[in-house]
């Protein structure tokens, strides 16, 4: 058993798990967007509804080891225009239900989650040296979304049964993260799709196959 191994069973022993935030999951994690770590203030979650959007899932959860978690009045959205115009439709003309089903687990810690399934996962701002890839593979989502590279923990999923997919960013409309000014062309985020999901949009046609071979080269 490899070193990583040892450690990731270690701290799950520490943490026992966060009834409520397992309890939910595994009732509704099939039609729930998890984002990881999502820290005490909620923002800039364009891309995280973008894709539940485009998924057609019913349920945001956060999950962090914060004693509290919220929106950032402030900043929740970087568009808020293009926000409000998204949840009225998805929400039929009631917005505001997004934050009635959007559930937040403080004081629960990531690998707490280890082999509870959900749809979708989010990885925004990871903190250095946080390692979640088989947490991540165990919650078997079909998609896996990270954003705000530059400086944080990036979760390495190539060869864990996921490919990077660059069809589907464009499909759920994601927008580039706060990139960077000397990077103009850089998206400043990665969606990792489960190797075994397709869906009737993307079928296994040539351009399908022309982006999984390019996908097992780049990580």
């Amino acid at each position: 058993m490899n070193q990583r191994r040892i450690s990731f069973i270690n701290t799950f022993k520490i943490h026992e798990r966060h009834e409520p935030a397992v309890t939910f999951l595994k009732s509704n994690g099939h039609k729930t967007i998890v984002s990881l770590g999502c820290g005490r203030w909620i923002n800039r979650i364009d891309n995280h509804l973008r894709l539940m959007a485009g998924l057609k899932l019913s349920y945001y959860v956060g999950i962090d080891y914060a004693d509290q978690i919220g929106p950032g009045m402030n900043n929740v959205f970087m568009d808020p225009d293009s926000m409000n115009t998204l949840l009225t439709s998805y929400y039929r003309e009631s917005p505001d239900r997004f934050w009635k089903k959007a559930h937040f687990f403080p004081g629960t810690y990531v690998e707490e989650l280890f082999g509870i399934n959900c749809a979708a996962v989010v990885c925004q701002r990871v903190l250095p040296h946080r390692r979640w890839e088989e947490v991540i593979q165990s919650m078997n989502p079909k998609f896996v979304l990270q954003e705000d590279l530059h400086g944080c923990e990036r979760q390495q999923l190539r060869g864990k049964s996921y490919v990077r997919t660059w069809s589907k960013i464009r499909q759920y409309e994601l927008k580039p993260f706060r990139p960077w000014p000397i990077f103009p062309w850089e998206n400043n985020l990665v969606l990792w799709q489960r190797r075994d999901f397709v869906d009737e949009k993307q079928g296994f046609g040539k351009y399908r196959l022309i982006e999984r071979f390019f996908s097992s080269f780049i990580g």
